[in-house]
């Protein structure tokens, strides 16, 4: 067994789709020959959401160290009144910080933190690293982002140990859509940053297509092949025990954060139509937003004529999360239209696809997550203000709901397909033991 010292903020008992990327690496790493040490924050830390059904799932023989972490964000908090959601990565826009104090906040935010809220945590984290290194032999350094802290940790550790290092992105850094309005000095600090990690990393790793092309023309002069596309995914385990159970209304899920101004306002419109022309689909229908929900998204839902319709659960577990999505009959996915979207493919459109529910995802028709929704046969992709498009598609769909047959028999176990055809070897491309196998090889190759 080789061994790899894992550095990541988002570790249970922190919720949300990116804890899930780095805790199925580490539960099916062994197969592959790789075993690994983590480096994390104390399970107090200032986590936006928290899953503690996820510390279960923390292998037995995964050695984990955490270590302070003061957190710039608690200050913001305080002073703002935002008691969650005040990272930068999920801060919601049309929500907004409003008012003369929250603009001085935003402002401070933008200029004081380099690259991150949780700068402070890399002296205490470095520390530590060049313990556990001491400790016992590791081959390769990995470090997770955002937040990006952890590639300047990974950095120092690298370059004081010499040991290969490999950064993974699960969002572009100076290039995301959550990018603060830095100053331009600002700015040009955190180019500068991104720049040395791009550089001196071993390979950097990303999550879609469009984010490796990004990179490849923002740094010409490294090889191609340094930035290798390893997406999320979905672990089948996590499926299997959870059967599929057809729900007798016509129920409408949408699982993850609705922020960034990602309110999808064409398919509201839409659905306000048919609920005042159909009587049986607005009796039948049911809204069921599972996350954090930017509040003008929660007025929307609490308003006639969706409050009468709407479920606003909150932040499921993930256990919860995918049994939601197993009684559903229609998954939503909005991407919103702004210049990031295109390249986007969020975590849960893996696990929208493991479920078998079809998807109707409002998101740029040419861009990743419409490829890779086509690819499987699982749904539509919509432009998210293509309200006729919309229309149609949701006539189509309450169409070939009303001409199944009347219940009566024993309840289907697959999910109504509404006419598309899966292909489950290109979903099969998608289980967490075969990303990690392609993450193994990339880290055996970069120790060569």
């Amino acid at each position: 067994m080789r061994r790899v010292l894992f550095i990541v903020y988002y570790f249970p008992p922190s919720g949300g789709a990116g804890v899930q990327r780095g805790l199925k690496f580490l539960r099916y790493l062994p197969d592959f020959g790789w075993e690994a040490t983590v480096l994390t924050v104390p399970s107090g830390a200032g986590f936006p959401v928290r899953d503690e059904s996820l510390l279960a799932e923390i292998p037995d023989r995964v050695t984990v160290r955490r270590t302070r972490c003061p957190e710039l964000y608690d200050l913001y908090r305080v002073l703002s009144g935002r008691r969650k959601e005040a990272d930068i990565e999920t801060a919601s826009q049309s929500a907004g910080e409003r008012g003369p104090l929250r603009r001085v906040l935003r402002g401070l935010r933008a200029t004081l933190f380099i690259p991150d809220g949780r700068m402070l945590w890399r002296p205490f984290a470095v520390r530590a690293g060049r313990g556990l290194l001491r400790s016992a032999p590791h081959d390769l350094i990995f470090s997770s982002g955002p937040p990006f802290t952890g590639h300047l940790i990974a950095r120092s550790l690298h370059r004081w140990s010499g040991k290969p290092w490999v950064a993974d992105y699960r969002d572009p850094w100076t290039q995301a859509t959550f990018y603060p309005r830095r100053p331009a000095w600002a700015r040009a600090i955190d180019l500068r940053l991104e720049a040395a990690c791009v550089r001196e990393a071993a390979a950097t790793v990303v999550v879609g297509e469009g984010m490796a092309e990004e990179f490849r023309r923002r740094y010409p002069e490294l090889a191609p092949e340094r930035f290798v596309v390893i997406p999320n995914g979905f672990d089948e385990a996590d499926f299997a025990a959870v059967p599929y159970r057809h729900p007798e209304e016509f129920r409408i899920t949408h699982a993850g954060s609705l922020f960034l101004g990602r309110i999808p306002h064409a398919f509201f419109t839409v659905l306000k139509e048919r609920m005042a022309t159909d009587a049986d689909f607005a009796a039948r229908l049911r809204l069921c937003f599972a996350g954090r929900l930017d509040r003008d998204a929660r007025r929307l839902l609490q308003s006639p004529p969706f409050d009468r319709v709407s479920e606003l659960p909150g932040y499921l577990e993930h256990p919860e999360s995918v049994a939601l999505l197993r009684k559903s009959r229609l998954l939503l996915l909005s991407t919103g239209t702004d210049a990031q979207a295109r390249s986007m493919v969020t975590g849960k459109v893996y696990e929208y696809l493991a479920s078998g529910v079809p998807i109707l995802a409002l998101a740029p028709p040419d861009g990743d997550a419409a490829r890779l929704i086509a690819a499987g046969g699982a749904g539509w992709t919509l432009a998210p203000d293509d309200q006729e498009g919309i229309r149609n598609r949701l006539q189509a769909i309450w169409d070939a709901e009303r001409a199944r047959p009347s219940p009566g028999g024993p309840p289907p176990e697959r999910p109504p397909q509404f006419g598309l055809e899966r292909d489950e070897g290109e979903i099969l491309r998608y289980t967490r033991r075969e990303l990690t196998r392609r993450l193994a090889e990339l880290f055996t190759a970069s120790c060569a």
